[in-house]
């Protein structure tokens, strides 16, 4: 199930990328967002087994609540860019 929604999940990052940054800086953002996404996928697996030794119950509960903050975040934080060019989104970023 990780395996799966770390696959799915992993294009969202890039998809926003892609969408947000003007051509200067994305080669810089594209670096930054593939390593932390390495390093958050590193702590997720290194980190399982000592949690679930602690808590099976616990440990998926922890998963679920960074998964429900982090659609919450996405949802109130990340602008919509359907229809929009790049000045507008970026005009939108800068002035909220």
């Amino acid at each position: 199930m990780y395996a799966g929604s770390y696959i799915v999940g992993s294009g969202i990052p890039w998809l926003l990328l892609s969408e947000l940054f003007p051509i200067n800086v994305k080669g810089s953002a594209g670096s930054i967002c593939n390593f932390m996404g390495s390093c958050t996928g590193w702590v997720v697996a290194y980190y399982f087994n000592f949690l679930t030794e602690w808590s099976s119950t616990g440990t998926f509960f922890i998963f679920s609540v960074c998964c429900a903050a982090n659609f919450i975040l996405s949802a109130t934080m990340v602008p919509e860019t359907k229809g929009r060019t790049l000045e507008e989104i970026q005009t939108s970023i800068t002035h909220s």
